[in-house]
């Protein structure tokens, strides 16, 4: 299988993600994510290991780089606690 790609924005940030389709039918992702400005733009990558779906593969690449970015925390499904 051919492998494609996708652009996002994570946290203000460029990702380039890279799908890789294995002959026994799981998938890796490739992940980079650049930050900056200029001559300032700071590179950082992360590769899963195979899973046994795309999706699988992409949501650990984007828990990965989360992590990297510092936002670890899915703000659409983490509870909010209200102290009033």
């Amino acid at each position: 299988m051919p492998e494609d790609s996708k652009d996002i924005q994570m946290a203000g940030c460029q990702v380039h993600l890279t799908y890789h389709a294995l002959a026994d039918g799981r998938w890796t992702v490739m992940g980079i994510v650049r930050c900056g400005v200029a001559e300032q733009v700071v590179e950082e990558s992360v590769a899963t290991g195979p899973f046994p779906t795309r999706e699988a593969a992409e949501k650990d690449a984007l828990d990965r780089l989360g992590k990297i970015l510092g936002n670890n925390i899915d703000r659409n499904s983490t509870p909010v606690k209200n102290w009033t």
